[in-house]
């Protein structure tokens, strides 16, 4: 079910898109808003939501086979991760509507959020209006997650809201922002932290650490900054000096993903790229955020980059140390980043390295449309799928 295309490479035998970015993402989006219950193979039944709507299967699917029929037997085979791939949809849907002028992706996008609004957390629960990180069967947490949510994931959410809030000055989506950023202020620890996964009911920790802090940073200063003053302004920076003394110093970069159980020698670089995109947006001359940068990118390159075999000198990054493998959507977050990067430094060697890797994404578009995951591996992800059209977009636009 997945064709790898012969390559294609200039005169100097750099590597060449398969075809275009543009097209890339176009027919990337095609897949996604043209006729896609058609290619879902799932029961009808499974996408009922408790109102008997028929949603999307990316609200309660988060991977399937190639043919577009959920796994027979897999432990996630009816589990979705609406906070952090529901974001990163809706983040996909308003770059997209942004690109194309295509209003069926924002609409896409406001359902999508709607959605996730009505199925947050009860307001008086002690962490309340939240979106819950996993969905197992249609229901609010299960899997890994238990009984419980993953507050960052709840940042990234809110952060997407107000991208949303942008693009419709609907005044619902800033409302569902703020709430998650109350939530967060009141729950924050002494430390600056949160725990990785909490009941929010009972808030009883689940699982303790996780280095992922910097959207709820995000979120307090564009908060702040909507308002027009400073509510958030200690919570910001309580966060922020946990950061710069903890994960950008320790390189302690772990507790992301949905699936994946505790592990301390785990490793993840999705919210480290993230940090190094902050850094780089606020450096100056004095504050040393420019070589903080380059020494996290040195570290992730370490630890997680391959050279591609076949596609050279195409490189990808793998996920994370539990999950060993290179992907098309954390290839392109990290060439992403590295674009910033080369802008930053004047790297032009660089920025050629970040295009290469985005040429090499590009042979993962298959001929019905679908992105794959990588090369060689058996599922297909929305995740995988959109996210490296967000991506992607940096480079068309660039």
């Amino acid at each position: 079910m997945i064709k790898v295309a012969d390559r294609k490479r200039d005169a100097k035998g750099n590597l060449l898109p398969l075809q275009s970015h543009d097209e890339t993402i176009r027919r990337g989006m095609a897949f996604i808003l043209k006729e896609h219950l058609k290619w879902f193979k799932g029961p009808p039944a499974t996408l009922l939501d408790e109102k008997g709507h028929t949603q999307m299967p990316w609200v309660y699917y988060s991977n399937l086979q190639h043919n577009g029929a959920p796994f027979p037997s897999s432990v996630d085979r009816f589990v979705s991760y609406p906070a952090f791939h529901h974001a990163l949809l809706i983040r996909t849907f308003i770059g997209y509507w942004r690109y194309a002028k295509d209003a069926r992706a924002l609409g896409e996008a406001v359902k999508l959020a709607d959605w996730n609004i009505a199925h947050s957390t009860p307001g008086d629960w002690a962490y309340g209006n939240l979106p819950y990180s996993t969905f197992q069967e249609r229901k609010p947490g299960g899997f890994r997650d238990k009984t419980g949510l993953m507050p960052d994931k709840a940042a990234i959410m809110a952060l997407s809201y107000l991208q949303l809030h942008e693009a419709t000055r609907q005044a619902r989506f800033l409302r569902a922002a703020e709430a998650i950023g109350h939530t967060l202020r009141q729950r924050q620890r002494e430390n600056g932290t949160w725990p990785f996964r909490v009941d929010p009911k009972t808030e009883k920790v689940i699982e303790e650490y996780t280095s992922s802090v910097i959207y709820a940073v995000m979120l307090f200063e564009s908060l702040d900054k909507l308002n027009g003053n400073d509510h958030y302004r200690a919570h910001r920076n309580l966060a922020w000096k946990w950061l710069l003394n903890g994960p950008i110093k320790t390189k302690d970069f772990r507790g992301f993903y949905e699936d994946i159980p505790d592990r301390k020698s785990n490793r993840t670089n999705y919210d480290c790229l993230d940090t190094i995109r902050y850094l780089l947006a606020n450096r100056t001359e004095k504050n040393g955020y420019l070589a903080m940068a380059k020494d996290l990118n040195a570290w992730i390159e370490k630890v997680f980059l391959d050279k591609i075999k076949g596609f050279e000198p195409a490189e990808g990054i793998r996920e994370q140390l539990a999950c060993n493998v290179v992907m098309g959507i954390h290839s392109l977050n990290w060439a992403s980043m590295l674009l910033e990067l080369s802008e930053a430094t004047g790297d032009e060697k660089m920025r050629q390295r970040a295009i290469q890797t985005a040429n090499y994404i590009t042979y993962y578009l298959q001929p019905d449309n679908r992105i794959v995951v990588g090369f060689r591996y058996h599922q297909w992800w929305y995740s995988c799928h959109t996210g490296v059209i967000l991506y992607l977009l940096d480079f068309v636009e660039n």
